[in-house]
């Protein structure tokens, strides 16, 4: 099975799926996902900011689940993603000039499409503020950018 195919399998595994509460569970999660690419991991940090209505999770132990991804993802843009995933699950704002910024940095990582996810749910996440056209519009450039290059 290629990447992209372990890629999807675990996206499936985990969507809408997550052990939240389950520390042993979310960190071998995290860890798998690791071992298969950075954009798994980013499919776990997804599911860690963003879940289903139907799960009640706290916003500690979203930032616990964080902290655990965190101290595990060691490749570019796992820091200034989990810097911003902090300062949202903190209740703060993150700018339409930070989003873009985060953006345009993840476009020059072909292929790491589940972090473009993550950003832009970030900077969706309560700001009023937005400016959703900039942003929709630079995700779709990098979308079609990395489709066509495949």
């Amino acid at each position: 099975m290629n990447s992209i195919d372990q890629e999807r399998a675990f996206s499936d595994k985990i969507d809408c799926k997550f052990p939240y509460l389950d520390t042993s569970k979310a960190t071998a999660l995290v860890a798998e996902a690791l071992s298969i690419s950075p954009n798994a991991a980013f499919c776990v940090l997804y599911e860690i900011l963003a879940p289903p209505h139907s799960e009640k999770v706290p916003k500690q132990r979203q930032r616990e689940l964080l902290a655990t991804w965190s101290e595990l993802a060691s490749f570019p843009l796992a820091v200034p993603i989990s810097n911003m995933a902090s300062h949202v699950i903190d209740g703060r704002e993150v700018s339409t000039k930070q989003a873009l910024s985060l953006m345009r940095e993840a476009a020059a990582i072909q292929g790491q499409y589940a972090a473009l996810t993550v950003i832009s749910h970030l900077a969706y996440a309560g700001n009023e503020n937005l400016d959703c056209d900039a942003v929709d519009t630079l995700e779709r450039e990098i979308r079609m950018r990395w489709d066509a290059s495949i």
